[in-house]
């Protein structure tokens, strides 16, 4: 589920919550969903941000509806794992 308000035409700010995990501070397929859905109600531009608390992303929507996201990658994990677990 996601709660969007539209800051203006060129800015979305996004709240996430993904069943099975809860409260998430970043997606990229939810903030996709949300620029487009907001293009084609004609609520934002078609080149726009989208702003979580985990971070923004550029979104541009085609007139076709395809999505290209832009935005940085960051490390928010170092995990072991035993090698029993990929067996």
């Amino acid at each position: 589920m996601q709660l969007v308000r539209v800051l203006n035409r060129y800015h979305l700010q996004v709240e996430i919550w993904e069943r099975g995990a809860g409260y998430t501070q970043a997606s990229g397929s939810s903030s996709c969903a949300a620029a487009a859905v907001a293009v084609r109600l004609d609520l934002c531009e078609p080149a726009l941000t989208v702003h979580m608390p985990g971070g923004d992303l550029q979104i541009e929507v085609s007139p076709d509806f395809q999505v290209c996201m832009t935005g940085p990658v960051v490390r928010v994990a170092t995990v072991a794992m035993h090698a029993g677990a990929f067996a």
